[in-house]
């Protein structure tokens, strides 16, 4: 097959673009936009590359379809390597984002251009202004003094979400706590409906689980003596927690929802406990039913006044940074319209909100946006479950109580591909571990994911030169199920090319039958999409014929879409293979005679979809002078 002496250069010769003519059927997908830090590799590929898919698969069930890509522009990485480089960061990062482009390009990803837009672009964040402006008018934003984590190595603030353990999320330092006076933006004001919104939405368990956690509104009780307030607890009590011991003297049983704001607490008095085999044994109780509403909460236990008080780990976002490369936070603009200012915003505040940017209308509260959401598949890595996602999800209520979306939920699917993984290799300098790539000299460590940190990434440009991007997009999507982590081998690539060839050799054969035909589109879910090489494999033990290829090849367009063009015309069609319309057609095989004499088999059209159909006809299924036939 030719295609394999140089994919690449004949790649760059087919015509990828998808035009969307129709205005009804609107489907918006999107994967979560990129950082522009350098190359693109392997792990960000198969992101990229899904939604792709997806949007391909749309287009031929003749959806409306708009696949955009932006760019998360702003950052310190960006502001940091400026430096190192001797290079401003907008140079660094325009540098970059060309850069990427060509990858995306080379990798057959059809997106659109149109609605590409820069974080770090003026006409992106003037829009934060009027958003904090808004924010700041209705309580949602104060300033206060308080304590915050700081990173010490990126001298700045950083929010609860971006702690670990303990630990900055990506200095990797011990969090220190500074009591500054800065912005807030009141997050914990949306706690029960980012807990209660989570069953309503099609994520993953795992994510739902995460954030649950994360939130985790807990219960407990304090004592009050003269100012003080003393913990009645043994340790937090969780609402799950049906069963639990408060400082060895009550036993919290059940809280029960009695009407819609007043609920009916049951709480054990006892005298003796004793633990065997971690089971607790009670013995001398009492049992004492406690009424209270959401807006009178003290409890009184032997004539002692109780206060139940709830918490959360959800506090409200610190969300000012100190930085030179970010979204300026209520400065003075100067002349040329530069703009300097130390106090900046958050990246993940633009995140939040980004996707409404890609309207580019006048008003942000323009009605037409709506039209388009709520997302119907958004596609990132899980690891920004608890940052990235739980912020969007609050600014999404935030709009949606000021009348911006209509949408609650603003992501109908929440896509979650796995890693990529490869080996990650050091060698000793200074009797120091420092990563590196794979050579004479270098040890093997351990399997981890893809990063420029471990210097362990793949440059998707090596593997396209050499066997193609469908090659590369085939290995991506069939490796392993989406959610699944996939451990990188060179070698795999061959069994793929042995697919596309026992194609290629099929046609070639021109097999004709007359056995069924069986359509591969109901695989090409997300769920199933992973399985499409066996069943094509197990279709064509059963019938090879070229019917049966041309329905193949069809529908493994969205995966393969430089391939399938070339086997579609090596079929013998001479239209594109966007055009089949298979969905609008329906027909069957019946014998045509002639004064009792067989002439051949034929395929009939339902006459009800002929007038749909008239005109591609001829091009598609039988010749015009089949069709008089069939309408005599």
């Amino acid at each position: 097959m030719k295609y394999f002496k140089n994919p690449y250069f004949i790649e760059k010769k087919i015509n990828n673009k998808i035009i969307n003519k129709n205005n009804k059927n609107k489907i918006f997908i999107l994967p979560m936009f990129p950082y522009p830090s350098g190359k693109l590799h392997l792990g960000h590929v198969r992101n990229y590359v899904l939604t792709d898919i997806i949007n391909r698969i749309k287009f031929l069930e003749k959806k409306t379809v708009l696949h955009p890509i932006a760019w998360d522009s702003f950052g310190l990485p960006a502001e940091n390597a400026s430096k190192k480089n001797n290079l401003s960061p907008l140079k660094w990062t325009l540098s970059n984002i060309k850069l990427m482009r060509k990858q995306i390009k080379n990798l057959s990803i059809n997106i659109n251009k149109n609605f590409e837009f820069l974080t770090c672009d003026f006409n992106f964040y003037k829009w934060e202004f009027l958003i904090l402006i808004l924010f700041l008018k209705n309580n949602l934003l104060y300033k206060n003094f308080e304590k915050i984590y700081w990173d010490n190595e990126e001298g700045c603030i950083l929010s609860n979400e971006q702690i670990n353990n303990n630990i900055c999320w990506r200095s990797g330092l011990i969090a220190e706590k500074k009591k500054i006076f800065t912005w807030f933006i009141n997050i914990k004001k949306y706690t029960k409906r980012l807990i209660f919104n989570l069953k309503k939405i099609k994520w993953s368990n795992k994510i739902k689980k995460i954030q649950k956690k994360w939130i985790n509104i807990k219960l407990y009780f304090l004592k009050k003596i003269n100012f003080l307030y003393l913990n009645y607890n043994k340790n937090y009590l969780n609402i799950k927690n049906i069963n639990f011991i408060l400082n060895n003297k009550i036993l919290f049983l059940k809280i029960k929802n009695i009407f819609k704001k007043i609920y009916k607490i049951k709480i054990f008095f006892f005298n003796n406990i004793e633990k065997k085999n971690k089971k607790i044994i009670i013995t001398n109780f009492e049992l004492e039913n406690i009424f209270f509403s959401k807006k009178k909460i003290n409890l009184y236990i032997n004539k002692k006044r109780i206060f139940l008080i709830k918490n959360s780990n959800l506090k409200n976002w610190a969300f000012e940074r100190y930085r030179l490369w970010g979204s300026p936070f209520f400065f003075k603009k100067n002349k040329n319209r530069k703009f300097k200012s130390k106090s900046t915003i958050d990246t993940f505040f633009q995140s939040s909100w980004y996707y409404l940017n890609y309207f580019k209308t006048k008003n942000i509260n323009n009605i037409k946006k709506n039209d388009w959401f709520p997302i119907k598949y958004y596609v990132g890595g899980e690891e920004h479950a608890n940052i990235h996602l739980l912020y969007l999800r609050v600014i999404n209520l935030i709009f949606y109580d000021f009348q911006i979306l209509n949408n609650k939920k603003i992501i109908f699917n929440l896509i979650n591909q796995g890693l990529i993984l490869n080996n990650v290799y050091y060698k000793i300098k200074n009797n120091k571990k420092i990563f590196c790539k794979k050579n004479k000299k270098s040890y093997f460590l351990k399997v981890e994911k893809m990063s420029k940190s471990k210097k362990n990434g793949i440059n998707p440009l090596l593997i396209i030169n050499n066997y193609g991007s469908d090659i590369l997009r085939l290995l991506i999507i069939t490796q392993k199920p989406i959610n699944k982590n996939i451990i990188w081998n060179i070698n795999n690539f061959l069994i793929y090319k042995k697919f596309i060839l026992k194609i290629n050799n099929l046609i070639i054969l021109n097999i004709k039958n007359n056995k069924e035909i069986i359509s591969i589109k109901n695989i090409l879910n997300i769920k199933k999409i992973h399985n499409i090489m066996s069943i094509i494999n197990k279709i064509l033990f059963n019938n090879n014929s070229i019917k049966q290829l041309e329905i193949i090849i069809y529908w493994l367009y969205p995966i393969i879409p430089n391939i399938s063009k070339i086997l579609w015309f090596k079929i013998g069609n001479y239209y594109p293979i966007e055009k089949f319309l298979i969905n609008n057609i329906s027909f069957f095989f019946f014998n045509l005679f002639y004064n009792k004499k067989f002439i051949k088999k034929i395929k009939k059209i339902n006459l009800k979809n002929l007038k749909f159909t008239f005109l591609f006809i001829k091009k598609i299924i039988i010749s015009m002078d089949e069709i008089s036939i069939l309408l005599k």
